[in-house]
């Protein structure tokens, strides 16, 4: 820690916005995706993603469920967009956007339904194990000694679930875990900041960062569980799976240059630990899935 002339601790401060999506394709599977910014390049992100938005002429909302069947067509500009968007994320918006994905497989014999009595246990626990191992991965190297989080979900997707005992006390949990997930840590002689969240629900359709979050979830859960024979779906799975191989080489071979910024880890192994070489179900460029799902 530097100090100053009167030997008062200078803090290192960062202020970050965390955006928020969960994806259920199976009962198999539960995905998080979290997308991380810090507030003072919120603009740099937001102005490439709507320069695509103009020159496709598409101002709907891009949800990955909603994409449509093929680039060509009546509802091309919305796939089109899509795509561009995660082409851009590429290049140029990984840098300064990070992004984190938990693929939490319930068929493993390790995984302990005796510890969540109902749904949103596990669907809220994991949500904050996800946000703790991207403060751990992202932002600890920075040396930051305070974080502030604004931390933003999908308004609509809590208010529309039918469901609704799986999101009880998830606008308490998520900061009152990241706090204690932030003690203990410290408490263990670990990196990590002083953390203090604020939870904030929003509108997917009325967010960009929140849409983005929603297509890189999406094809993320194309790449490694499969399910659609949409080729729009395919080629952004095809993207990710590229992205994944690359991760896999050494940092100073990868052709992306992704380390760091983008980041896949499933929970649990064969001995109950998160591991970090998940299976793909989609083969690059074959539009062909194996039989991992």
């Amino acid at each position: 820690m530097r100090y100053d002339l009167w030997c008062n601790p200078i803090l290192h401060c960062g202020s970050y916005l965390v955006f928020h999506d969960e994806s259920q394709p199976t009962k198999r599977w539960l995905l998080i995706g979290l997308l991380f910014i810090q507030e003072r390049d919120l603009d740099e992100i937001q102005t490439p993603l709507l320069y695509h938005r103009r020159k496709e002429q598409y101002f709907g909302e891009i949800h990955f469920s909603d994409l449509p069947k093929s680039f060509d067509g009546k509802f091309s500009a919305k796939a089109k967009l899509a795509k561009k968007w995660l082409k851009c994320y590429e290049e140029q918006l990984c840098a300064k956007a990070k992004f984190t994905a938990l693929v939490v497989d319930r068929h493993s014999p390790k995984y302990d339904y005796k510890r969540f009595s109902k749904d949103f246990h596990a669907y809220n626990r994991f949500t904050a194990m996800a946000l703790k191992a991207g403060i751990s991965w992202f932002l600890a190297p920075e040396s930051f000694d305070r974080v502030s989080i604004k931390f933003i979900s999908d308004q609509k997707d809590r208010r529309s679930r039918p469901d609704k005992g799986l999101i009880d006390n998830f606008e308490s949990y998520i900061p009152y875990r990241a706090e204690l997930d932030c003690f203990l840590s410290q408490a263990h002689g670990r990196r990590y900041p002083d953390i203090r969240l604020e939870l904030l629900l929003e509108d997917s359709k009325n967010n960009d960062l929140l849409q983005l979050c929603d297509l890189l979830l999406g094809s993320v859960q194309m790449a490694i569980v499969g399910g659609s024979k949409r080729i729009v779906k395919q080629e952004l799975g095809d993207m990710i799976v590229q992205w994944l191989i690359d991760l896999r080489k050494k940092p100073w071979e990868q052709n992306f240059g992704m380390h760091r910024k983008f980041n896949l880890w499933a929970f649990p192994d064969a001995n109950g630990r998160p591991y970090n070489n998940v299976p793909l179900a989609l083969k690059i460029n074959s539009g062909q899935l194996d039989l991992f799902n």
